[in-house]
Order: C-alpha cells, then sequence, then structure tokens
C-alpha cells in the first residue's frame, strides 16, 4: 500500500500467502508511525506461514483460547518489547572503590550535577514512557488481531478453489483486522480470560513505570540522605533508619522499608538477588566507617532495576498525600500566623491599657478623697452627717475620688461599673424623689440609704449633684476585687489596706487584669476553686512543648529522622552525678525535656554539621538561645537542624518582603523601614537598592560604621565574627544585603527612644 505503483486492482491478483504479507507490512508501517517519536521502534514480528497452514481447524468457541495459549502473552512478553535502553539510561552506574569512604568528592560532585541533569531531561519528556503505553494499551489487542487474521487465512486456503470467489473477493484483511481491534478493545471484551489478560497487561505497565519513576527521583533519595550524614558520611547502623525514612517521605506505604532485599541490598549483601556479578560487591564498605550517597544510590538502584518494588500508583497516591500534607502544614502556618498577629493585637491593646492606667494612677494618688481612704477611712456609699456615728470614718459617698475609682474598676473590665445609660434622673421637685428609702444590697451584708433622695432635699453641692455616688453597682463591682485578694468579707466597702494593694504600679496593671478575668469566668462557671487560678498562671509560665508529630508537621521532617536525631541529642547528654551504678542520662521528651549546655551542644552539632566554625556556631546559638539561658532542648536542638536544612535548600531563594521581616523580629513595620532607610543612606550614589527583587550589598566596613551609629554599645569584634558567618553563604562576597544586615543586629539592644517611637507609631 505504500508503493505508488500497487493499486487497488491488484489486490485480487494477490495469492492468500501474499495477501497476509502485505497485511504485516501494513502493521508495521501502523506501528511506525505510532512510535515515531521512538529512536528504534520494533519492528512486528514475520509471521510464519508454514506454521499458520499447519495449523487444524479449530472450533469457534477454542478459537480465543488457541490464539492466547499460542502468543504466550505474559509478563516475558511483555517486558521483551519494551525500550531497554529507557531504562539502562537511568540505570545507576557502580561508584569506583574509592567513592565507598569519601574518594574524589569533586570528581563526585561532576558525576552527580550531570546524572542529575540527564534526569531532569527524561522526567520532563511527555514521551519518556511511550513504549511502556504501546505494549499496555496497543501491543496485546494487535497481537490477537494479527494472530486472528492469520488464522481467517489459513481457514480460507483449506478449501482451495472450492471457496466462493465472491467470498474471496469480499474479503478485506485491513477492514477484517479494524474489526478485530475493535471487537478485542479492553471496552468491549468483557470476558473473564480476556479481563484477566488486560489486567495483568495494565499491572505489569504500572510496576515499570514506578521502576523508572523511582530512578528519576536521585535528588530526593539525596536530599533525604544528607539528613542523616554525619562526618561526610552516613553510618552503616543509621542506613535502616535513612530507608525508613525515604519511605515516609515518598508516603510509599512500607514498600521500600519493609522490603527484605533492599534491606540487604543496602547493607551490601545482594544474595538475595542471584545475581553472581553482584556477589563481589558483597562486603564493600562494610569495614568502614560509613559510605557516602553513590554507593548508596548504586545499592538501591540495584535492587529497583532488578525486582518489582513500587508500583507507579502507589507513587501517584504518594504525591497525592505529599501534596495534602504540605496543605495541612501550610494551613498550621497561616493558623499561626494569625495566632500571632492576635497575640500582637492582644499585647497592643493590653500597652494601651497600661499606658491609660499609668495616667489613671497618678490622678488616683493625687486625690485627696484618695488619700483620705488611704490614711483609714472607709468608703460604704452611706449617707452619714456630721454628728452621726462613725462620721470621721466615713469618705464622701460621691464626688471626683469615686469617679476615680469608677474609671479604674471600668479598666479591669467590671462591667458592673458602668453607670447605667436609661437610668431617669430624680427630679428634685418630685415628692416621689424625697420619698425613697433605704436600699437593700443584695448578698453585700449592710443597708446603704439613698444619697440620691439627700440630694433631692438639696442638702449637696452642684459638684456633688453631678458626680457619681458609690451605688450597688460599683459596690459589686468592687466585691469582685475583694474576692480576687481574698479578703475576710466582700461587701462592696472600700478601705485602705485593701486599695494599697489594688492600686498596682502600672507594671502590674495588666497581671491584676488577669486575676479579675478569671474571677469573673470562675463566678460565671460556679466550678471553679483557688487553686486554679495558681494552675492557670503555671500553664502560662510553662507552655506545654509540642509533640514529636507536631514537631514533624512544623519543622516538615519524617518520623525516623526525628527519632534518629533524638537519640543522637540523648547520647550527648551528661550523667547528674558521679555514681557509675546510676542509669544513663535520658530525654524523656516531650514530658521531662532534658537540655544540653553550650559545650555540649558545639560537641554535638560537629557531627552533624563537620564545617561550621566556631564563630559561625556562637552566632546561631546566640540566635537559637533566645531566652540567654545557655541551655537548649531537643525541640531547638531540631529547630537548629531544620534551619541549617532551610539555609542549604534556598541558598536561590527569594529574599524576605519587609512585612515578613517585621513579622519574623516582632517588630514594628515603621522600624524595619527606618533601618532600610539608613542602609540605603551609606550605598554608593549610583547604586539603588531594589530589595527585595533587586538587592545591593554594603560593604562590611560600612556595615560595622551603621550597625556602631544605631546600637551606641555596638561589640564590633562579635559583629564582624558574625559577618563572616553570613558571608560564607552570602550572594556577594565581602558585602551584606539589608535582610542579612537585620540578621546581624540584635534588635533588642536598639536605643530605647528609637523603639519607643516606632511603637508609640
Amino acid at each position: 500500500l505504500a508503493r505508488s505503483d500497487l493499486v487497488a486492482p491488484t489486490w485480487e491478483g494477490l495469492s492468500s500467502a501474499e495477501r497476509v504479507l502485505v497485511c504485516s507490512a501494513t502493521v508495521a508501517f501502523f506501528s511506525k508511525a505510532m512510535a515515531g517519536v521512538l529512536k528504534t521502534p520494533r519492528p512486528v514480528p514475520i509471521v510464519n506461514m508454514q506454521a499458520v497452514k499447519a495449523v487444524q481447524a479449530v472450533s469457534i468457541n477454542d478459537e480465543v483460547s488457541a490464539i492466547l495459549k499460542g502468543l504466550k502473552m505474559d509478563k516475558s512478553f511483555f517486558m521483551d518489547r519494551l525500550r531497554s535502553e529507557t531504562t539502562q539510561a537511568l540505570a545507576p552506574a557502580a561508584p569506583p572503590q574509592g567513592d565507598t569512604d569519601g574518594g574524589d568528592k569533586g570528581n563526585g560532585r561532576r558525576v552527580r550535577k550531570r546524572r542529575s541533569t540527564i534526569m531532569r531531561l527524561q522526567a520532563a519528556a511527555p514521551t519518556a514512557d511511550f513504549d511502556i503505553y504501546i505494549n499496555e494499551a496497543v501491543m496485546p489487542i494487535l497481537a490477537q488481531a494479527l494472530d486472528a487474521l492469520c488464522r481467517q487465512v489459513a481457514r480460507m486456503n483449506e478449501p482451495g478453489d472450492h471457496l466462493d470467489p465472491k467470498v474471496r473477493a469480499r474479503f478485506n484483511p485491513l477492514t477484517w483486522l479494524g474489526q478485530q481491534l475493535l471487537r478485542r478493545h479492553p471496552k468491549c471484551a468483557r470476558t473473564p480470560r480476556r479481563a484477566t489478560l488486560y489486567r495483568g497487561f495494565k499491572d505489569w505497565a504500572d510496576w515499570e513505570r514506578g521502576r523508572r519513576e523511582m530512578l528519576r527521583r536521585r535528588v530526593d533519595v539525596e536530599t533525604v540522605f544528607n539528613g542523616f550524614m554525619l562526618r561526610g558520611c552516613v553510618q552503616h547502623e543509621t542506613i535502616p533508619a535513612v530507608i525508613a525514612a525515604l519511605d515516609d517521605t515518598m508516603c510509599l506505604e512500607g514498600a521500600i522499608k519493609n522490603c527484605v532485599e533492599i534491606e540487604a541490598a543496602a547493607s551490601g549483601d545482594f544474595s538475595l538477588l542471584r545475581d553472581p556479578t553482584l556477589s563481589a560487591r558483597r562486603n564493600t564498605g562494610r569495614n568502614r566507617e560509613g559510605i557516602v550517597f553513590e554507593e548508596f544510590w548504586y545499592r538501591l538502584g540495584t535492587v529497583i532495576m532488578r525486582q518489582d518494588i513500587v508500583p507507579y500508583s502507589l507513587i501517584l497516591r504518594g504525591d497525592q498525600q505529599r501534596a495534602k500534607d504540605a496543605a495541612e502544614a501550610a494551613e498550621w502556618v497561616a493558623k499561626n500566623e494569625a495566632a500571632e498577629a492576635e497575640r500582637a493585637a492582644e499585647e497592643a491593646a493590653k500597652r494601651k491599657l497600661t499606658s491609660e492606667y499609668a495616667v489613671l494612677h497618678e490622678e488616683l494618688m493625687a486625690d485627696e478623697g484618695i488619700q483620705t481612704i488611704l490614711n483609714g477611712k472607709i468608703l460604704t456609699g452611706d449617707d452619714v452627717r456630721e454628728g452621726d456615728v462613725g462620721y470621721e470614718l466615713e469618705a464622701k459617698p460621691c464626688g471626683r475620688h469615686v469617679d476615680l475609682l469608677a474609671k479604674f474598676l471600668l479598666l479591669l473590665g467590671l462591667e458592673d461599673a458602668q453607670a447605667a445609660e436609661d437610668e431617669e434622673e430624680a427630679d428634685p421637685a418630685s415628692p416621689g424623689a424625697a420619698s425613697v428609702g433605704p436600699m437593700s444590697t443584695v448578698g453585700m451584708g449592710r443597708f446603704r440609704a439613698s444619697t440620691k433622695a439627700h440630694g433631692a432635699k438639696g442638702e449637696s453641692s452642684p459638684q456633688e449633684a453631678r458626680a457619681r455616688y458609690w451605688d450597688d453597682g460599683l459596690a459589686k463591682a468592687w466585691a469582685v476585687i475583694q474576692k480576687v485578694h481574698h479578703a475576710d468579707l466582700a461587701d462592696g466597702v472600700v478601705d485602705g489596706e485593701l486599695l494599697k494593694q489594688v492600686l498596682v504600679p502600672p507594671v502590674g496593671f495588666n497581671m491584676l487584669k488577669a486575676k479579675v478575668e478569671y474571677e469573673l469566668e470562675r463566678q460565671q462557671e460556679q466550678g471553679g476553686d483557688d487553686d486554679d487560678e495558681r494552675k492557670v498562671r503555671m500553664n502560662l509560665s510553662n507552655p506545654a512543648k509540642p509533640t514529636k508529630e507536631q514537631l514533624c508537621v512544623r519543622l516538615g521532617m519524617t518520623m525516623s529522622r526525628l527519632d534518629w536525631l533524638h537519640k543522637l541529642f540523648e547520647s550527648y547528654l551528661q550523667p547528674e552525678t558521679d555514681d557509675p551504678d546510676a542509669p544513663p542520662p535520658c530525654c524523656l521528651y516531650p514530658e521531662c525535656p532534658a537540655s544540653l549546655n553550650k559545650e555540649q551542644m558545639r560537641l554535638l552539632v560537629s557531627q552533624v554539621e563537620p564545617n561550621l566554625t566556631r564563630a559561625e556556631f556562637d552566632a546561631r546559638f546566640k540566635r537559637i538561645d533566645q531566652d540567654g539561658s545557655g541551655l537548649i532542648e531537643f525541640d531547638e536542638f531540631a529547630s537548629w537542624v531544620h534551619s541549617s536544612d532551610v539555609r542549604m535548600a534556598g541558598d536561590a531563594a527569594c529574599k524576605m518582603t519587609f512585612e515578613e521581616m517585621a513579622h519574623r523580629y516582632q517588630e514594628p513595620l515603621d522600624l524595619i523601614m527606618y533601618l532600610h532607610s539608613r542602609f540605603q543612606d551609606l550605598l554608593p550614589e549610583e547604586v539603588v537598592d531594589g530589595y527585595p527583587d533587586e538587592p545591593a550589598g554594603l560593604p562590611m566596613s560600612e556595615a560595622v560604621h551603621l550597625a556602631s551609629d544605631l546600637i551606641p554599645n555596638l561589640d564590633v569584634k562579635e559583629f564582624k565574627e558574625d559577618f563572616e558567618f553570613v558571608d560564607a553563604h552570602s550572594r556577594q562576597k565581602g558585602h551584606c544585603d539589608f535582610d542579612e544586615f537585620v540578621e546581624l543586629l540584635d534588635l533588642d539592644d536598639l536605643p530605647a527612644e528609637l523603639r519607643d517611637r516606632f511603637e508609640e507609631n
């Protein structure tokens, strides 16, 4: 059909055998068209006409069985028709003998870079696994259709010249082949034998895609491997933890960590693969301290090449789970940021209340009525007049001192101190006003005469008539204060002894307000006791540590790696006594966490980061030890390791925005912008700092000058040591960008007047 001189009328002149050969050529041409993107398309096997003619006639019911039996469409049939060069290109090369204990590290880096580039290209190619698709979707149907065509031609040749010429003329192999392809399509062929056959091809394709995908993810495997390195390699006893972490990271549901072949090969034992060529590498690197990644990747990849370990469908489910976990982590970060913003708003509200109370405190201490109470009088709200019993012990029931105390109670959140807006003013001319008798204060244990009634008789001054009286609402609010301070009697009477305790300095106002809020909640619930307050206060001062599961989510670590870090952390704990019979120290995190001092921490970090200098360690220890205790607990150590991972993985990442910097350092945005303006002033005139998109670097000498100007008592030597640490990872050697300069500053040492100016704004 591909020849120009082969025209339709010559089809009748062909013999049956020639017609079958034309059909085979047509199918071969079809295969080339389908596999045109492949480098070396596999030709269709030549049909053995002699074998076809030798086939005895079979019934229609047994023909399907004969076709499937004759083709032997098993896994070998599937694997033999794949492009082996695609998988071989992904196979890990055996590293030189010296790579086990380090080898030529520079050459290793070049090899890794070259192979990583190849894998990225192969992973990005949309037709990289087209041969698997052809073998899964086309080959089982096409092979059956061709075999059936050959059998049909053989049946038509058996009668010879006795076959009706019209039947022979109507027979078109291409049409017949097309019909067979449609009939044997998986959507149409629903018989158990065909369903089993197609399911087998689907499963084999799934395993082969999974094999290639695992080999393409070398970079992900190397990232997990590097997380367990000590002194440039991974210890032999840590290899099972690496395999478990790899399985957890890719969410493979135990397909790798429960595979005995991988476990044996990772330790250097290839006996389970039954390959004599691999037995010579059984003891490679066993007597050395550890192995490097090239050796580990060869061992892992060798098992993946020879065994069905991970199907592609499992890898896809793992990717979906990882995406779900990433979304949950992002949601947790968003909630945490919202909580931080809420706490910041609460702190701002507390600072505002403190400033308002500071002004009110001065007014209270300067008021004459308050001073009379502090000097021994009491405020009951009773209308005691001169000549009455106890007059010399009673403070005036109304006046500016009552207004000030009402403001004080309102600042504490006692709504009972709020004056009722809908309360009708007493009419002096109303006869009912003079008839108001004594009022009973429920729960107070005393009776008060209505001071408004006396005011109605015209016996109070105009200032006292406008001032608020010590009424039941204020007395009820003061009773809460009495309960907070465990007074013997909560009767709403203000005495000098309690007033001295209540009028705390401005710095203690928020603590007093917290006690009042707790008392109000306890009264509302009617189930609290006196010990609850101490428990709440203890929990606020000692917040619970995050669990290991929470640490995994926050830091993006697997539980296997976190457990390994915990064992490593525990191994550096020092016993508290010299008793040799005492049990070894342990860290029962999070219930009873242990801690390491600075020297112990330096020894531990030197195992994880052997290239870290002493100056770099001191700078990072200072940043992570925020409370200045000199002790590091396990969650802080895990955060240290995580920050190192982020620094290594994010060298080319985008810079933080000004808003992100303000959130990170818990500083006002205006302060960050002020520091950036000072940073820009020291740049050369022709240099413009386009931070964060196009940052400009400030030389070390100018950075020292600016830091000394901002912080008068700056330790220049320590600043230069920190600069060298930051410069090791800087974009431009000898210079620091704005975010790096802020990292070098200890913002807590900024002058108080500068900080107050921006906090007020």
